[in-house]
């Protein structure tokens, strides 16, 4: 038998605080540039992944803003790009190149069909691609 419309039974953040502390979590999770796919909240009272929290985000944004979410992932994102910027102009000298594009190549999806679908512009990915070339070179001349 179903349950009937309108039931909370399952509702795993029953309160509005345990409901913030959760939010305010994960957008700090996201602004560090971690990938919501290693989100989890432990509490005493409950457990969920992220999956879950899409899911409040999704069916409640007055709750849960989604520009509060956007801001997160901006800074994560701008957390990575400083951390690629810095290796660009030798001020981390010791940044592992190969490792750099693999972070940005799988977490921001640069230089594929998603990204394209996504509306990075081809002049982005291409100013992409010459960073990281760059990177190389300075990295092969301090050698």
């Amino acid at each position: 038998m179903a349950p009937p419309i309108g039931n909370q039974n399952a509702k795993k953040l029953k309160t509005p605080e345990l409901r913030a502390l959760a939010y305010q979590q994960y957008c700090e999770h996201l602004a560090q540039g971690k990938d919501k796919k290693c989100w989890y909240f432990e509490h005493p009272e409950v457990t969920l992944l992220w999956e879950t929290m899409e899911k409040y985000i999704r069916e409640d944004p007055v709750e849960f803003d989604p520009i509060k979410k956007k801001v997160a992932e901006a800074k994560g994102f701008g957390y990575w790009e400083s951390v690629v910027h810095d290796s660009a102009v030798g001020k981390n000298k010791d940044a592992n190149t190969a490792s750099l594009q693999m972070v940005m190549r799988n977490k921001y999806q640069w230089n594929s069909q998603d990204a394209r679908r996504d509306g990075y512009d081809e002049n982005l990915l291409a100013q992409f691609n010459m960073l990281m070339d760059q990177i190389t070179k300075r990295q092969n001349e301090s050698s």
